[in-house]
């Protein structure tokens, strides 16, 4: 047999390792803040080890344009999650428009990302963006630049940490290998450059859904498009175990 070391894997896999640290200047990114039904987004979350914190939530689209090595686009919608003391955020819908990065992401951290096309663009009044995959449209969402509306309905709204499950299933029987929750902090090395706010529309596909139930949009409280220096550090943007329950 010949010699063989593991790390050559990679190299098929077309991506890179757990560690893998990278940076975006210029990131931008289209949010829509939004208040659904507690109710509803507490059943959302039943699959999952989280209880809800907040019956607030994000819908965003943003451009990894600058991104060193691959670029890509990101539309996710995250929920305010709290794990025993540990408070922040988990992707629960997420797409990206490169199959090496939905990959990656799922693989090593747990992002639960599926492949669609993303678009995000300029209009006469603001920002919009869509995500789609033929005739599916899971959301789109948009931006009326105005500085008249305050942050305050969701500035203090906590979506990080990031916490989200990393379970590999068993080969060859009905559960799973390993089931971690991990924690990543990207927003610890952000730096904003510009921000606009402005009033927000969102509009959900029937895949955004609680089983059976698109997921309800209550009040749509604002919306806020920004640019800054996105950077994920050996420090911050690495994942660690938060708990292992397998």
């Amino acid at each position: 047999m010949k010699q063989y070391d593991p790390l050559q894997f990679w190299n098929f896999l077309r991506f890179g390792p757990g560690n893998v640290t990278y940076a975006c200047p210029g990131l931008k990114t289209l949010s829509v803040y939004c208040r659904g039904e507690r109710a509803q987004m507490e059943r959302l979350l039943e699959p999952l080890p989280f209880e809800l914190a907040d019956d607030r939530f994000v819908v965003s689209v943003a451009d990894f344009g600058n991104n060193s090595g691959r670029t890509y686009f990101d539309a996710a919608i995250i929920l305010p999650i709290r794990y025993g003391e540990h408070v922040g955020g988990t992707y629960y819908f997420e797409y990206e428009d490169k199959h090496t990065t939905v990959a990656g992401g799922r693989e090593l951290w747990g992002y639960p990302k599926h492949f669609a096309r993303i678009e995000m663009e300029e209009t006469e009044t603001g920002m919009r963006g869509r995500t789609s995959l033929y005739d599916d449209v899971m959301f789109e969402i948009a931006v009326d630049f105005d500085p008249s509306v305050s942050r305050e309905a969701w500035a203090d709204l906590q979506l990080f940490p990031h916490y989200q499950v990393r379970a590999v299933p068993q080969v060859n029987g009905p559960g799973f290998q390993s089931f971690d929750i991990i924690s990543r902090n990207t927003v610890k090395d952000y730096k904003l450059t510009e921000r606009k706010v402005g009033r927000g529309s969102v509009s959900l596909g029937a895949t955004i859904a609680a089983g059976d139930e698109r997921l309800r949009v209550v009040e749509v409280l604002g919306a806020e498009y920004s640019i800054g220096d996105f950077a994920s550090t050996p420090e911050n943007g690495v994942p660690t175990v938060v708990a292992s329950l397998v």
